[in-house]
């Protein structure tokens, strides 16, 4: 496939911040696709370029990428890994380099006339029939996405219901619930990052507890498990070596895993994400082995521990130290490499979590990754903002037409 003309735009994301999008044509079809960008970013993360310098950078390698005949997204990502050559995408970017990357997925499909999600799965091990994943909803939102509130960066609810459509609508039944609960108690209703409302106060169980209230009076008891994102980095002091989870309780690792314990037992935590410090594998590996977690069958999952790496992931397996992955393509930088990532947790029997980040766009590519990749799950925010909502309702149509 040639590409004839690439142009790459700034446009705000969901914060008003900018971020990259990239319009690519072959022939006389075009496509288009843009990159979110996390406020919650871990250290192993690769490097992104400021959206100026971006575009500047571009300009400077555009002409290298037209009327060359890439046979496939490995060709071409490889070709743009070549043109970078540095380790962690020094040179371009990491933002810049996956804006074309999807954009050059999208091409290569439309150019076949097949849904992007057939085309990623190309490139995938994953064996039998694709079911729609679980859908993760952040409906009070903490740490780094918020102004205030619980160092927990993220209370989610997990519908355990029939096909993403109900799923969707016992969100926005629950939602209206907790917004309804929230402005009676708390006054005017604020909202955090990812639509989630903000919680006023540190107390990182009340929340829960909050949730269980609004789960029995809607009689939802069956149907909808709670998730967390602790964040774990976001609060951890590396000089003191503990876990500031309230302004005046510094934790030590084994006094935090004691209170992850209380609340997994007490609320049946289906998952929780980022227990501990990103450096932490062994901590995670005590959590993941707990036989409380068996009784639970709740999942330990890796974000800022993995960063959608294949080394790191490869690391963690060994350890024995997660049993689910968060994967954002914005952490590794090339689809391609978010693809082997993913092969890597589908033949080890690791849970898939496809994720959105903090600051979003009207792009929805991660739903057809996580379709392609028959995830377990698909974080995409709270069943509010239209950046999030894109997401959601693009699996409820690929369902459909599957159906």
């Amino acid at each position: 496939m040639k590409i004839d003309n690439i142009l790459i735009k700034i446009i705000q994301d969901s914060r008003g911040e900018e971020t990259l999008k990239a319009i690519m044509r072959s022939g006389d079809i075009e496509v288009s696709s843009s990159v979110p960008r996390g406020k919650s970013t871990g250290e192993k993360e690769v490097f992104l370029r400021d959206t100026r310098t971006a575009v500047r950078k571009f300009e400077l390698i555009k002409e290298r990428l037209l009327g060359i005949g890439f046979k496939d997204l490995n060709d071409f990502d490889g070709f743009l890994l070549e043109l970078d050559g540095t380790k962690n995408k020094n040179l371009l970017g990491g933002n810049l380099i996956l804006v074309l990357s999807q954009a050059f997925c999208r091409l290569a499909a439309k150019t076949e006339g097949i849904e992007l999600w057939q085309y990623l799965e190309r490139y995938l091990s994953t064996k039998g029939k694709r079911k729609p994943p679980l859908f993760f909803f952040n409906l009070i939102n903490g740490g780094k996405h918020a102004p205030f509130g619980p160092k927990i960066q993220e209370y989610m609810i997990v519908p355990q219901v029939d096909g993403p459509k109900v799923s969707l609508e016992t969100a926005k039944i629950f939602f209206a619930g907790l917004k309804e609960y929230f402005k009676k108690e708390f006054g005017k209703n604020k909202f955090g990052d990812e639509g989630g409302l903000l919680f006023p106060g540190e107390d990182y169980e009340n929340p829960l507890e909050i949730f269980e209230e609004i789960r029995d009076k809607l009689n939802l008891q069956n149907k909808v498990k709670f998730a967390l994102d602790a964040a774990a980095s976001s609060f951890y002091d590396e000089n003191k070596e503990k876990y500031l989870l309230l302004e005046d309780k510094a934790v030590s690792k084994k006094e935090l895993l004691e209170i992850y314990k209380k609340l997994i037992s007490r609320f049946e935590i289906l998952s929780i994400e980022d227990p501990f410090e990103e450096k932490d594998f062994e901590s995670f590996g005590e959590l993941a082995a707990l036989k409380a977690l068996k009784k639970t069958k709740t999942i330990v999952i890796g974000d800022d521990l993995t960063a959608t790496n294949f080394e790191l992931l490869e690391q963690a397996i060994k350890m024995k130290a997660v049993n689910g992955v968060i994967i954002k393509p914005t952490q590794v930088g090339t689809v391609s490499e978010t693809l082997k990532t993913i092969n890597l947790a589908t033949e080890n029997k690791i849970k898939i979590i496809v994720s959105h980040r903090s600051a979003e766009t009207d792009d929805d590519f991660i739903a057809d990754l996580a379709w392609a990749s028959n995830a377990w799950g698909l974080k995409a925010g709270a069943p509010q903002p239209e950046e999030r909502m894109v997401k959601y309702n693009r699996i409820i149509q690929i369902s459909n037409a599957k159906s």
